[in-house]
């Protein structure tokens, strides 16, 4: 390599490093609104300028802390988050506001130290702690600062004073407001907070209302009760009140009303942190300011609360990777309504092949009262008997000793086994339960299969199981009078506890003319179901291998255009399909029951949204003929101007998705899934209609997606000519981490 290829690829590197500090420079300012976009972390960079002072400080402080986490060695994907730099940010912005311009330049070494100990502080604490360090290490850097310069000021007189004709003629409490998001940066200006105010509002709809409803609650608070009108007491309930709300509200719980709720009554809890700590300290010399303490107190203690209960009921705890608050509901409620896994968990059938209910929930003989949540199965034969011949015999029941499995993955929690099985017609009332299996799967939810036969249980206690695997088989032990088996879910492993609500999961139904596949399947007697048996072929038409390059043809109202698409796979497993002409990620899973699209990132025109259309979920089962159902993000199909009302509508219920029908059906060499959206226009056509086209050979060969009137054909290259292109492998920490289960 001659001297100037070196020079030119250190040029390179070094302008690598350059974007990926700006970027972390940009992701760090826009933790402070618990966001990811780099848009908002733009703008909260701008409010820092109106005073030049706190840009400089602000701004060298984030340096000073990306520059330490990456000689410590840190999480390289935290730091370029700005996860180890916004408490940095924050003790950078308070050392503006409380050392003097004409102070020595010891104090701003001091400065320099707080800066530091908060880095350390954060790794520390993101380490040891189960909850969230939120600002905790601003605190006690910012406080160790204060105590060493021996100096508390709330700020000089420039930055408090609201600026400008237009911020005058504004209601006072409308004033207190944007000031109020302005001390987020210790600069409590109307222009510092008009700032911060467009980045609050570019981020989310929903943490917009919400840092507006912990205002009001605060605000109503401090005039109505306390009477005060003290600057400084009002501004920090403001403040606090508003961090609180749009944390619980948004953030660490899925956006609704019961979450709305807890929010509210956390501001309370704030509101009285906050009132004690000015009524302790707030008039004496010295003393240490609240800041955003109550926030942080309040925040932690909500959470460890909610952690305590035995599940995670409504308001829902965010138990996944958490985006903004309208990314947060879409995906629990995508993951609740379409998979209807409440607790991230799936309960397939405990069994292989066709059976039938034969007790559902509320079955009216042993399903009542705190045990009405269970299912009880048996199989029939083409006539609908339970046995052949008389039936006299154990041994003539269909069911009798077929396998029973594991309806989820867990831990084997309990085993009860020598119960002798019951002659046909007789019960066994002292150990009700017969022999059974009771497996852990998450805090507060087991599992129980009940009835199996002696001498026939396959796991011990403690074992660690898979979904699917052998538990035991089919008896007649317990109260049984005939073969069957008994599932309940509890909370418990307690045998014989009550029942928790219970529905089974991608289940097909059977013994209709077109067998229909069922997400969530809550069983009624008589109804015959089997889990999904895969199809291997059909599987491999949807599987696209790492780094294959598919290149589509769409012909539709504009033109043809042609746009490539590599498959993609990071470092926590995720697939995806990648656009770089149009730069859109698909997200997707694929196992070998089913292909699921989980998310797709990017702009409208990408031909990705249209993949999503038209398979959306494809199961991959052995019947030919296959019908099911699924749900579409009905923001999508919304005019945007009016997205905002909808995301402020869909916490409190508003509907969220469009429901589709889809089915497969074999044409001659080709796989055909055809869609059509309940939704229909004025002349009775579907809103939504899809047909795609899949072979053995080829996999995805062509399809046809049709939205209102534009109608889009799409074909795939099979012999694309253009090498794929690798693109760096996404952080861990992107924003879109939350969209696969």
């Amino acid at each position: 390599m001659d001297a100037s290829t070196a020079r030119g690829a250190g040029l390179a590197r070094w302008g690598v490093r350059l974007a990926t500090t700006a970027d972390a420079v940009v992701l760090t300012y826009a933790q402070l609104l618990f966001s990811r976009s780099r848009l908002v972390g733009a703008a909260l960079l701008l409010a820092t300028a109106v005073v030049p002072r706190f840009f400089v400080a602000g701004l060298g402080a984030v340096l000073l802390a990306i520059v330490l986490a990456r000689l410590l060695r840190l999480a390289p994907e935290a730091t370029d988050a700005g996860q180890h730099s916004y408490s940095a940010l924050l003790v950078g912005l308070g050392a503006a506001a409380v050392i003097s311009p004409s102070a020595s330049l010891g104090a701003w070494l001091l400065a320099g130290v707080a800066v530091l100990v908060s880095v350390v502080l954060t790794a520390s604490l993101r380490a040891a702690l189960t909850l969230p360090a939120l600002t905790l290490p601003f605190l006690a850097a910012f406080y160790l600062l204060v105590s060493a310069l021996g100096l508390v000021q709330a700020g000089h007189e420039a930055q408090s004073v609201a600026v400008g004709p237009l911020a005058q003629a504004l209601p006072e409490w409308a004033r207190l407001y944007v000031r109020a998001l302005g001390a987020l940066l210790f600069l409590p200006r109307v222009d510092a907070g008009a700032l911060v105010l467009v980045a609050l509002a570019l981020h989310s709809r929903i943490a917009l209302f919400l840092s507006g409803l912990g205002f009001a609650v605060a605000y109503a608070l401090a005039r109505s009760v306390l009477g005060t009108h003290d600057d400084a007491l009002l501004l920090g309930l403001a403040l606090n009140g508003m961090l609180v709300a749009t944390a619980l509200g948004g953030v660490w719980f899925v956006p609704s009303v019961r979450a709305y709720l807890v929010a509210v009554v956390a501001v309370l809890v704030c509101a009285l942190l906050e009132v004690a700590w000015f009524a302790r300290f707030g008039a004496r010399h010295g003393a240490l300011p609240a800041l955003i303490a109550p926030f942080n107190l309040t925040v932690l203690l909500a959470l460890h609360a909610a952690r305590q209960r035995l599940s995670n009921g409504a308001p829902h705890l965010v138990d996944f990777v958490p985006g903004t608050p309208e990314q947060n509901l879409a995906y629990f409620r995508g993951r609740t309504e379409r998979f209807g896994a409440m607790s991230g968990l799936r309960f397939a059938p405990p069994f292989r092949g066709r059976w039938a209910c034969s007790q559902g929930v509320s079955g009216g003989v042993t399903h009542e009262g705190a045990w009405r949540h269970a299912l009880d199965f048996e199989v029939l034969d083409d006539d609908g008997r339970a046995h052949r011949d008389s039936g006299a015999q154990l041994t003539d029941y269909y069911c009798y000793r077929l396998p029973v499995l594991a309806p989820a993955a867990g831990t084997v929690s309990r085993v009860v086994d020598g119960v002798k099985d019951n002659a046909v017609g007789e019960l066994e009332l002292e150990d009700n339960w017969g022999n059974a299996v009771i497996v852990y799967h998450a805090p507060g939810l087991y599992s129980c299969v009940a009835h199996l036969a002696p001498g026939t249980i396959a796991v011990r206690e403690g074992q660690h199981l898979a979904q699917g695997e052998l538990l035991g088989l089919c008896g007649n032990s317990g109260r049984s009078a005939t073969p069957h088996l008994h599932l309940q879910l509890q909370a418990t492993p307690r045998l014989g506890e009550a029942t928790l609500p219970i529905a089974l999961h991608d289940v097909v139904l059977c013994g209709v003319e077109t067998p229909r596949l069922q997400a969530v399947c809550v069983p009624k007697r008589g109804e015959q179901l089997r889990p999904i048996e895969p199809d291997l072929e059909r599987a491999a038409m949807l599987r696209f291998a790492y780094e294959r390059e598919l290149r589509f043809s769409l012909r539709g109202p504009r033109g043809v255009r042609i746009e490539t698409v590599v498959a993609d796979l990071d470092l926590l497993g995720r697939h995806s399909l990648r656009s770089s002409d149009r730069s859109a990620t698909l997200y997707y899973e694929p196992t070998a029951s089913a292909f699921t699209v989980h998310d797709v990132i990017g702009p409208d025109g990408s031909v990705l949204h249209l993949l999503r259309l038209a398979l959306s979920r494809v199961p991959f089962d052995v019947e030919d003929a296959l019908a099911w159902t699924d749900r579409l993000p009905l923001r999508e199909f919304l005019p945007v101007w009016l997205r905002p009302l909808f995301d402020l509508a869909s916490p409190f219920g508003a509907p969220a998705a469009l429901e589709m029908a889809y089915s497969a059906q074999r044409r001659g060499e080709a796989w055909v899934v055809e869609g059509r959206s309940r939704a229909l226009l004025r002349g009775g056509q579907p809103l939504v209609a899809t047909t795609a086209h899949l072979t053995a050979q080829a996999g995805l060969v062509r399809a046809q997606v049709r939205v209102r009137s534009r109608e889009t054909v799409i074909e795939v290259d099979p012999n694309p000519t253009r090498a794929a292109v690798r693109a760096p492998i996404p952080a861990l920490t992107g924003g879109t981490a939350h969209v696969q289960r």
